[in-house]
């Protein structure tokens, strides 16, 4: 298991990277808003946090993951993979409940006032770009992989499913999160079901009635059920402003860090 993560880790990286580039390219061919602000202090702060983020994620990782075993054990809940499932349905079903977990901890990110002094730091970009994608606070990484793979282990997920749809979020948060100027069309058809930038964007409203919405991360099927999808038109989208009030603007990295020490 130690090996198929340091694997899943290295591909994490490159695919980072990779997709970092590609949307970066993209948003200077196709841009929403054209505003980047300071771009390179931005973009190194960010760069920095998923950097520090991952490998505070990794050192802790074979502890996190000791823990959800023995908690796996005592509590002694059915698998899902024990329920005899075929392959492609146990496939199927695990990644519909990954995306809805992932669904309920971004909610509770945003619900648990302890949690949100960890996430704010993410939400306090007033410029939407892909690099805003991996602007995360470590501890807000760190707790957020350690509630997740608790509950994975728990529930019996296949843990080649887990690394997979990690992989896959690492690709769609760029994409999510990407200043980009999508067909208002194609942008309405594919958030049917997928989370597109243009659903994401209302969730980085500056109006935290509509921050507190738009929560999922791949599909958007989950704010839909629980009512917690809100829409604006593409002409309101890019003027909207973003980022959390009396907290606009902080992209220096030392600022970035202390952000959960601010009441």
């Amino acid at each position: 298991m130690a090996e198929l993560l340091v694997q899943s880790s290295h591909w994490q990286l490159l695919l980072t990277a990779l997709a970092f580039v590609a949307l970066a390219g993209v948003e200077m061919l196709f841009p929403l808003s054209g505003d980047r602000g300071l771009r390179g202090r931005r973009w190194f702060a960010h760069a920095a946090l998923f950097l520090i983020g991952f490998g505070v994620v990794f050192v802790a990782s074979p502890l996190i993951l000791k823990g959800a075993a023995w908690l796996q054990g005592a509590l002694r809940f059915p698998p899902l993979t024990g329920l005899g499932l075929p392959a492609w349905l146990l496939v199927v079903v695990s990644f519909l409940l990954i995306d809805l977990l992932a669904y309920l901890n971004h909610a509770l990110f945003h619900g648990v006032p302890w949690l949100w002094r960890l996430h704010r730091a993410h939400h306090t970009d007033t410029v939407l770009d892909a690099s805003t994608g991996v602007r995360h606070h470590p501890l807000e990484s760190l707790a957020g992989v350690a509630l997740q793979l608790i509950v994975f282990a728990v529930l019996g997920v296949p843990l080649l499913v887990v690394l997979a749809y990690g992989l896959i979020t690492t690709l769609w948060q760029f994409v999510t999160h990407a200043d980009v100027r999508l067909p208002e069309s194609i942008d309405r058809a594919l958030r049917l079901v997928l989370v597109t930038p243009g659903m994401h964007r209302v969730h980085h409203s500056v109006r935290m009635d509509e921050g507190n919405s738009n929560f999922g991360m791949v599909l958007s099927i989950w704010d839909r059920l629980f009512g917690t999808y809100r829409r604006r038109s593409a002409a309101e989208r890019a003027s909207m402003a973003l980022g959390v009030e009396g907290d606009e603007g902080a992209s220096h990295l030392t600022t970035l860090l202390a952000a959960p020490l601010r009441p």
